[in-house]
């Protein structure tokens, strides 16, 4: 997978606002804006994407007004296989614009800018979980059913005494292989990365 990073020169939009390259200063703002539209959880994976030696702050865009963060957008690298080929892909994740700039195209110009850099980076496709029916505005289709995950609440029976606890660093190689047991049968599955 080609691992350069093309620069992201900003681009002024409509109304002042400019469209550029996420830089740490943004941190806190980006967080914010993605726990109030979506999951406190949404803050840490972008955290933890921008974080990454091989993802980095170029993985992220924002749109702005002035030094205020409006609009965000984030393109992972990953992998689908299918069958026994192994294909560089561009997953768009972390997508969310304040309330009070919503209708102003500002997704459409963010997912112009994954586009452009998901060409760039030599993805032959993109993948996308999101929002029913929200991104066919993009030229998204919808291809596989993903089953809802069901939420572990209670631990389940069997021998010795089970817990339920927060996942460790010491645990993510087993989930790492609980993962790749359970994608193993399907033709197409979306493996993700050693950092991942």
């Amino acid at each position: 997978m080609n691992t350069t990073h093309a620069a992201c020169a900003p681009r002024e939009l409509p109304d002042g606002l400019v469209l550029r390259e996420a830089v740490p200063g943004d941190l806190e703002q980006i967080g914010a804006l993605l726990a109030g539209r979506g999951a406190e959880e949404d803050a840490l994976d972008h955290r933890l994407v921008v974080t990454d030696p091989d993802a980095g702050w170029s993985a992220c865009a924002v749109v702005v007004d002035g030094d205020r963060v409006v609009s965000t957008a984030t393109l992972l690298d990953e992998e689908v296989r299918v069958g026994d080929v192994r294909l560089p892909v561009g997953q768009v994740e972390l997508v969310a614009t304040d309330r009070a700039y919503e209708g102003r195209g500002l997704v459409r110009a963010l997912m112009g800018w994954a586009h452009e850099r998901s060409a760039a980076r030599g993805h032959v496709v993109q993948v996308m979980i999101g929002i029913p029916y929200f991104y066919r505005l993009f030229g998204y289709e919808y291809a596989i059913d993903i089953p809802p995950a069901l939420a572990v609440t209670v631990p389940p029976s069997g021998d010795g005494t089970p817990a339920l606890r927060a996942a460790r660093p010491d645990d993510v190689p087993a989930l790492a292989a609980l993962q790749d047991a359970v994608q193993a049968p399907f033709d197409v599955a979306v493996p993700h990365s050693a950092p991942r």
